[in-house]
């Protein structure tokens, strides 16, 4: 017979146990919807078509360079696509990261990825995950008296879950924080980060969109432009449930011959912010650029060079 203590610690301890396999559960039945999207379509992805990248970067004071290194992280780019007649289903990934011991302990880390459902010409529905550090907006002086007072980057970052069917564009956001050491592996922070995010708290933003078919993503619309094969248009994107405008041309490089400069402008149509981005392309049936370049703050301007396909890269894609 068990004592009225022995009693109380053995049900404390099964309840305990049983909230920790509801937890389990609850968090194995929900999976994200990129993997939703997936499962749900039946058509089988084949191993990705993958690019790496090594990460150069310049800064920049006034317009002028006073800071230019090599080698200061790396990226990837990733392409899985299969169909069955009039269906097709376009998995995207694009995942990228400093090396904090070559960059005086700053991290940037981000990933995004996008699963767009297709019947015939339209699109029903496109979803897509993505993360990046919180601290995206630090100034120039901001950055350089963190860096000599020798403190570490934040470990904080901002998740976003997102989807787009007709008529409507919803995204759900979550700030996530890391206890412990920092995550080397960029494939290792996407799935802490995905599991952290399954649970968080989040904040939820909605979007009208026009049309009978589901609006099309950021890296969607890139991959779209790309293999439009137009010397100069647009369309437009939602992203976080904000609407874009991604306009574009396409030229031969004069400097580098056998390449294709493609030049992107992005607007964000409610507050018309902009940035632009380019990319060079030296083979269009692989529609993964060669080099990369964009600008992600006012001083601080990043090159992705491609690398051999055997080259390290903190990003292990799977299958």
């Amino acid at each position: 017979m068990l004592s009225r203590r022995e009693l109380c610690r053995f049900l404390l301890t099964a309840f305990g146990l049983v909230k920790t396999v509801k937890r389990a559960c609850a968090t194995l039945a929900s999976p994200l919807l990129v993997d939703q999207l997936v499962a749900q379509s039946e058509l089988p992805l084949p191993n990705p078509v993958v690019r790496n990248y090594r990460a150069d970067v310049v800064v920049t004071l006034l317009g002028l360079p006073v800071f230019a290194r090599k080698g200061v992280g790396g990226a990837s780019a990733a392409v899985r696509e299969a169909s069955d007649g009039k269906r097709r289903l376009v998995a995207l990934r694009f995942a990228g990261g400093t090396n904090p011991q070559r960059t005086h302990g700053f991290r940037y880390d981000g990933s995004l990825e996008e699963v767009i459902l297709q019947d015939g010409p339209t699109v029903p529905q496109a979803v897509y995950f993505g993360f990046v550090t919180s601290a995206t907006n630090e100034s120039y002086d901001q950055a350089r008296q963190r860096i000599l007072a020798r403190r570490k980057s934040s470990d904080s970052f901002v998740a976003a879950e997102g989807i787009h069917i007709a008529g409507r564009a919803r995204c759900e956001e979550s700030s996530v924080s890391l206890a412990g050491e920092a995550v080397e592996d960029l494939s290792e922070l996407n799935q802490r980060i995905r599991a952290c995010f399954r649970d968080a708290d989040r904040a939820a933003t909605e979007l009208p969109t026009p049309g009978g078919a589901a609006a099309t993503t950021f890296l969607y619309s890139i991959l779209t432009a790309l293999r439009s094969g137009d010397t100069r248009s647009q369309l437009d994107y939602v992203h976080n449930a904000k609407a874009y405008r991604l306009e574009w041309e396409r030229a031969a490089d004069p400097h580098h011959a056998g390449l294709t400069r493609f030049t992107g402008h992005i607007q964000e149509l409610a507050t018309c912010k902009a940035s632009t981005f380019r990319l060079w392309l030296d083979d269009r049936q692989s529609q993964l650029p060669v080099r990369i370049e964009f600008q992600p703050r006012s001083y601080l301007r990043i090159s992705l060079e491609s690398e051999p396909a055997d080259a390290t890269s903190r990003l292990k894609e799977e299958p």
